[in-house]
């Protein structure tokens, strides 16, 4: 009597099945919010009514999240993040609970934008500034 051990490509193929169709973990709830379309933008532009005023008027919604992205040029990064400081303390209680995004761009500028967040971390919402 014969027995043969499990090398033929069957089993190499079974294993690689498993691998291939094991499902993906869901989205961390800050690419999901990254991710989603705003409903509403404020730009740091001449003009531009006070964040605040803004955040009261368009942003009732408790389902909206606040999102502050500050764009600077080669060498202004210190002054980027306080610029994103300064907006999420001058808009009050709403922006003080935004996500905070400062990244390098073509030019240095600053929008404020309002999104339905598609997955909440539980409990309280918490600011990544912190």
């Amino acid at each position: 009597m014969m027995i043969r051990a499990g090398t033929g490509w069957q089993y190499a193929l079974a294993d690689l099945s498993l691998i291939l169709f094991v499902p993906a973990p869901a989205p961390v709830p800050v690419a999901a919010a990254l991710d989603s379309e705003p409903v509403a933008v404020w730009s740091a532009e001449q003009g531009a009514p006070p964040l605040a005023g803004w955040l009261a008027q368009v942003g009732n919604d408790p389902r909206m999240e606040v999102r502050i992205v500050v764009r600077y040029t080669e060498g202004r990064r210190a002054a980027a993040v306080g610029q994103a400081m300064d907006l999420a303390q001058a808009g009050g209680a709403r922006a003080q609970q935004a996500r905070i995004l400062v990244e390098p761009g073509a030019r240095d500028g600053a929008i404020v934008s309002l999104y339905y967040a598609s997955e909440r971390p539980a409990g309280n919402a918490t600011s990544l500034a912190r």
